[in-house]
Order: C-alpha cells, then structure tokens, then sequence
C-alpha cells in the first residue's frame, strides 16, 4: 500500500509538470505504478528476471551490492550458475532493466521519461525515486523466491 501511494503521488508530481516530456514522465511512470501497485505483478515467477534486474540495480547504484548481491547470486543458482543464467532470456532482458510481469506486461525500467527531459528540473530526480522504488521491490520479490 505504501509503495502504490508512493508511486501515485511521484505519478501525480509528474503531470503536473507542463510540457510534452513532464507528459511523457507520466505515462512511463503510470506503466511502472501498475506493475509496482498492484495493477500488474511485478512477480512475474521468474527467478531469472529478479535476478537480471538486481543486477541492472546494483550496476546502476539504485540499490547496494551486500544484500542485492547476495540475493542476485542465489537466484542465478537457482538458475544454474552464471554461464546459464546469461543465457536465459528473462535474466538478459532483466540485466537491460526490462521489468516483466507475469501478466506479459513489461516496462523498460531504463527508459522512465524517455531522453526527452531536457533542462527540466526535478524529474530526473524523479525517475531515480521510481526506479530506486521499483529495485527495493525487485529484491523483496527475490528474496521470497529463496
């Protein structure tokens, strides 16, 4: 409930922006608020994509490597080790920061706001809260599939 209320309010502070690329922050984010809120579920049953995001995650600083990491590392032996895992196709989508949910929905945790955000202000910071959100969320989900 937290995390939903969380998401809607940055949802929210992105449409408030005028513009077309606040517009385009807002759409990418409502994408991601149904599939971190509820609407979709981020667990998608794949151990393979839990751990390919962790590792998109930690590469991109949104979440810290001890526990990440470690989590990260059990999933890719539930997976068979490293060598299979890079060839898993949901571990590789997810390492690129491709959400998938188990419904068939994804969103490219990478592209929240697009390239358009130019000098405005506030919404990288924005999509860094998200994203940050949408990790916490990935590692919980991975340490329950232990």
């Amino acid at each position: 409930m937290k995390t939903r209320m969380f998401v809607s309010a940055i949802l929210l502070g992105g449409m408030a922006w005028a513009g077309g690329s606040g517009l385009a922050l807002a759409q990418d984010l409502g994408s991601l608020k149904s599939m971190v809120g509820g609407g979709s579920s981020l667990s998608s049953g794949s151990a393979g994509n839990a751990a390919g995001l962790l590792e998109y995650c930690i590469k991109n600083n949104y979440l810290g490597g001890g526990d990440a990491s470690s989590v990260k590392d059990k999933l890719m032996g539930k997976l068979g080790g490293q060598s299979k895992a890079e060839n898993n196709s949901d571990y590789l989508a997810g390492a690129k920061g491709m959400l998938l949910g188990k419904d068939g929905k994804s969103s490219n945790l990478s592209d929240v706001g697009g390239g358009g955000m130019g000098g405005m202000a506030g919404m990288g910071d924005m999509k860094a809260k998200v994203t940050k959100k949408a990790c916490d969320m990935v590692l919980k989900q991975g340490k329950s599939m232990l």
